[in-house]
């Protein structure tokens, strides 16, 4: 079982963490269509870095669900069918975001309204 590498932060809001030994990339073909994938061992209450572009480097929207495989785009006047009893889980991601991986987290997913990639290093803390 490999263990993920430490941030390498005394804070994590430092921004000055080692490279990440873990990485995810998805290559999202639009029209909301999610993909998925288990939670790297170890990741459960790290930390994990999210970076969305296109296939020509330019920065786009992408939504990240963090605690289930249900990923889906944003749409007005209804509630994002990721809905847990904890609430929304599916966030918007305009460029690169780094968040606390729930503990409890086993997959996660991603979605986005047009084609690119979204890459997701993880951490442990």
């Amino acid at each position: 079982m490999a263990v993920l590498r430490r941030y390498g932060a005394m804070n994590p809001t430092d921004q000055i963490g080692l490279p990440a030994d873990t990485l995810t990339t998805f290559l999202l073909t639009g029209g909301s269509s999610a993909q998925a994938a288990d939670m790297p061992s170890g990741a459960a209450g790290g930390l994990a870095r999210i970076t969305s572009f296109t296939t020509a480097g330019a920065a786009f929207l992408a939504f990240a669900c963090w605690e289930s495989t249900r990923a889906a785009v944003a749409a007005a006047g209804t509630t994002n069918s990721s809905a847990t009893s904890s609430g929304v889980t599916a966030l918007p991601i305009q460029y690169q975001q780094l968040v606390q991986v729930p503990g409890g987290s086993t997959g996660f997913s991603v979605a986005a309204f047009t084609s690119g990639y979204v890459q997701v290093e993880f951490w442990r803390k």
